[in-house]
């Protein structure tokens, strides 16, 4: 059985997992182009040049990041928080999710069975709270 934790932890777990993951790829990234365009002796202008194009290609690669993480948390987080309201309250307010039927929420890519057991737990959570 998984350790129960709060809503406030399970978002600061996920804030550095996946917020943390999508901010190293969007600035690190750029940040490191920047340094190896230096290294191989380009000018700083040069090097800032690639550093904006790498910023660039890195933010589409910091959503697919997102998309693809996101969906991993809410069931490992899911699996763990009795309150899912809260939980979800809480994740919003982190800029960690968007909120329930936000158009931002559709670019989450979840494979079948993270689709199946997240409305598995969002039901189970659903009966247990209306009862």
């Amino acid at each position: 059985m998984a350790i129960k934790m709060t809503p406030s932890q399970a978002v600061s777990r996920g804030g550095l997992t996946v917020n943390g993951t999508v901010m190293v790829t969007m600035f690190g990234l750029p940040l490191l182009a920047y340094g190896a365009a230096l290294l191989f002796d380009l000018d700083p202008q040069s090097a800032g040049t690639a550093a904006g194009i790498t910023f660039l290609v890195s933010w589409p690669l910091a959503w697919l990041s997102w998309s693809l993480l996101v969906p991993r948390w809410r069931v490992w987080a899911y699996e763990r928080v009795e309150n899912l309201d809260e939980l979800k309250m809480r994740g919003v307010e982190a800029g960690l999710i968007w909120r329930d039927g936000h158009f931002f929420e559709r670019t989450e890519l979840r494979t079948p069975y993270q689709r199946q057991r997240i409305r598995e737990l969002e039901q189970a959570w659903a009966t247990k709270a209306n009862s």
